[in-house]
């Protein structure tokens, strides 16, 4: 359902005004306002946090029920620790300078010595883990090419043109939806560029995905890397960028899945390569638990599955 003005208003004069508020704050108040209101959401949101919980019984059937709600609760206040970062940054607290220093980086030389032997650029992959939304802004800094971020339209599009993009600007991101992304990326990859592409989000088959377990339940999942992957030939690159202490970050750079052609038709390789891709994001999970975004319904569960 679209959103009237008046809301659209609303949730914009919201955020402008915690934006204000917070530029005055001691930062560590800055840091317990953002864990008070995600703790909040957790208690008050019941819709979310049954889909948090559900998608945490699937993943980890053996857990007892108070052992995920404790998970939840460090998932919600990872969360929160992401958005007062990102708060300190739009409010200009943290400087370009600061950010690097914020992020310590695993396996950059040899990503480098790759990205120098391409002809083209390439297309990075990672997941709704760690602080995602850090990755494009640390890229934008520490890389010279053009960063192309395929993203979903947010609801709001006052909240996009007055304080979204503005952000982005500032990082040197180019925002694509998901309309015609393939095009796009295929466009950037050829100029030398890069592009960065979230693997869990829902695509389902009626929209080009397809149904494929995801830590063993059949999710709907997008096969676009692998397309581009198999057959374009564009460089994957998975990247995650997680929490390893306050205020600190470690980007992890892993090794490039390798793809041959096997004979198969296209259809089923890019299948077996799209879950090559979910295995290594299933890894990066199962590592870094609370640091998932568990809110969101990964495996499309109707009312009467939550």
């Amino acid at each position: 359902m679209k959103k009237t003005a008046t809301l659209e208003y609303v949730e914009y004069a919201f955020v402008a005004s915690l934006l204000g508020i917070t530029r005055i704050m001691p930062e560590r108040m800055i840091y317990g306002l953002f864990n008070t209101l995600a703790l909040l959401v957790y208690a008050v949101a019941r819709g979310r946090r049954r889909i948090t919980l559900r998608n945490m019984e699937l993943v980890f059937p053996d857990m007892t029920d108070k052992e995920r709600r404790q998970l939840a609760k460090k998932a919600y206040l990872n969360i929160a620790d992401s958005l007062a970062l990102n708060n300190l940054i739009m409010t200009g607290r943290v400087s370009d300078e600061q950010l690097l220093d914020h992020v310590e980086v695993e396996g950059w030389e040899a990503f480098e010595q790759r990205k120098a032997s391409l002809k083209t650029g390439m297309l990075v992959i990672t997941g709704h883990l760690g602080n995602w939304e850090l990755l494009p802004q640390y890229a934008g800094l520490k890389l010279p090419e053009q960063l192309h971020v395929i993203a979903r339209k947010t609801d709001n599009q006052l909240l996009e043109r007055k304080i979204i993009f503005p952000l982005r600007k500032r990082f040197g991101m180019q925002v694509y939806y998901k309309k015609n992304a393939l095009m796009h990326i295929m466009k950037a990859v050829k100029k030398g560029e890069i592009c960065a592409l979230l693997l869990d989000q829902k695509l389902k088959p009626s929209g080009g995905g397809f149904m494929m377990d995801f830590f063993g339940h059949p999710a709907p999942t997008g096969g676009s890397p692998a397309l581009l992957q198999i057959r374009f030939g564009v460089p994957v690159q998975p990247v995650f960028l997680v929490k390893t202490a306050p205020h600190k970050h470690r980007l992890i750079l892993c090794d490039p899945i390798p793809w041959e052609d096997n004979g198969k038709p296209m259809e089923e390789q890019v299948q077996e390569l799209t879950r090559l891709h979910q295995a290594l994001l299933e890894k990066m999970i199962l590592q870094y638990p609370e640091q998932w975004f568990w809110m969101h319904n990964r495996w499309g569960l109707s009312k009467a599955e939550l």
